[in-house]
């Protein structure tokens, strides 16, 4: 399976993200769903976060044009939000998913769809 079709297929198809992307820890990006752009600022801002939440609190992170405010982390997995709309980034070994949702969707079946591709990437070496 193509990098490509993980973010259609494992992520978007389940309906319970709007936007998906899979980057690598060198600030490469995999694939990304259609319209949901993220530039080489963004996705450093993603990676050093992951290490240092304070980066992230206090400046929180714009993705696609929407500023969205820390939540909360652990060494793995960080959740940030606007009004309705969230964003839950998990870390593997390799990569980082970037899972969107919107107001459509609902925050907790979102962060279980990134959560189990995490898992599974995690399990195969990724």
């Amino acid at each position: 399976m193509s990098w490509q079709e993980y973010v259609d297929v494992q992520l978007l198809s389940t309906g319970t993200l709007r936007h998906a992307a899979i980057l690598g820890h060198a600030g490469d990006v995999w694939a990304t769903s259609n319209g949901f752009n993220i530039d080489q600022a963004e996705i450093a801002k993603i990676i050093k976060g992951h290490d240092d939440f304070s980066i992230l609190q206090t400046g929180g992170l714009t993705l696609n044009g929407m500023k969205y405010t820390f939540i909360r982390g652990d060494d793995k997995t960080l959740y940030m939000k606007k009004l309705t709309n969230g964003v839950f980034l998990r870390k593997t070994q390799q990569a980082i998913i970037v899972g969107v949702h919107d107001d459509q969707q609902v925050p907790e079946p979102a962060a279980l769809t990134v959560a189990k591709l995490g898992d599974y990437l995690e399990s195969v070496g990724y």
